[in-house]
């Protein structure tokens, strides 16, 4: 640890990726001291004001502007953080539990039960996900609760398939013989030897799947299929900024947008970085 520790302070960008995820946690969890306002506060009055524009007074209100409605729309940025980082932790953690289990169980015991959830699995990757998530959506509603769940079951399959193919490599391996030979339990096994051997690849795949998420999310709050209107989030901001680009208030478009893509681009840098740490085999080409 002390060694990955010291790597990461010499690198440059996965330090830059950590700074901008640590900023955007701190935001969500901070919102309403770090918000200048409410965010649902409208004032017809302030209107579509850019960023940085004094008012009668010549004191700065906005400082990114505001919105159609006159909200602000730093404090929105601010407050979206918090559907950010709730949807893509609980969906990772959702996907990766339920496609961790799935795929230990298929890769260990094998038989009819792996082959039936690896054919689940293969059913489900014949549909494309966001058209699948659109459906499940509509006949459930919009809502935090539900956008969770159906963004954390429709990421299982990935670590099902990487935790299978881990496990069966595994499950070969001259320790995990040892314990069956000294009677050590199926769980124990799985729990204390297997696990701990497959994890590494795993919190790969959740850093680079916390990325996919944050843009899914986006997109379906886009569609009006996220959280509700009343609750600020950067895809509805975007939803909300259509008509208002092509009359110049790029301001609308362009900071959410930003902010996703940010956010989104430091999961990946960091989830490169890991992939880089964490496999014994890269390090050795390097």
């Amino acid at each position: 640890m002390r060694r990955m520790l010291a790597r990461l302070w010499r690198a440059k960008f996965p330090i830059a990726a950590i700074l901008v995820l640590l900023a955007v946690t701190g935001a969500a969890a901070f919102a309403p001291e770090i918000a200048p306002r409410d965010p649902n506060r409208q004032s017809i009055i302030a209107r579509l004001a850019p960023p940085l524009t004094p008012n009668r007074q010549g004191r700065i209100d906005f400082i990114l502007g505001s919105d159609g409605l006159g909200r602000d729309i730093a404090s929105r940025l601010v407050y979206g953080a918090r559907v950010t980082i709730v949807v893509g932790l609980a969906a990772v953690l959702i996907g990766g539990a339920l496609g961790t289990l799935l795929g230990v169980l298929a890769g260990y015991r094998g038989g009819a039960a792996g082959a039936v959830i690896m054919r689940v699995a293969d059913i489900q990757l014949a549909f494309p996900f966001i058209l699948l998530a659109i459906m499940v959506l509509v006949v459930l509603g919009p809502g935090l609760l539900n956008l969770i769940l159906v963004l954390g079951v429709g990421q299982w399959v990935t670590y099902a398939r990487i935790a299978r193919a881990q496990t069966l490599a595994v499950s070969q391996k001259e320790y995990v013989e040892a314990a069956r030979a000294i009677g050590a339990r199926h769980g124990r096994i799985l729990r204390c030897t297997v696990l701990p051997n497959i994890v590494a690849p795993l919190i790969v795949v959740a850093s680079f799947n916390l990325a996919g998420v944050i843009l899914s999310e986006a997109a379906l709050s886009f569609l009006g299929l996220g959280v509700p209107p009343t609750v600020p989030s950067w895809g509805g901001m975007l939803a909300e900024s259509r008509d208002q680009l092509l009359a110049g208030r790029w301001w609308m478009a362009v900071l959410p947008g930003l902010a996703i893509a940010l956010t989104a681009l430091s999961c990946n840098v960091l989830g490169d970085w890991l992939r880089d740490e964490l496999d014994p085999r890269l390090k050795e080409a390097g």
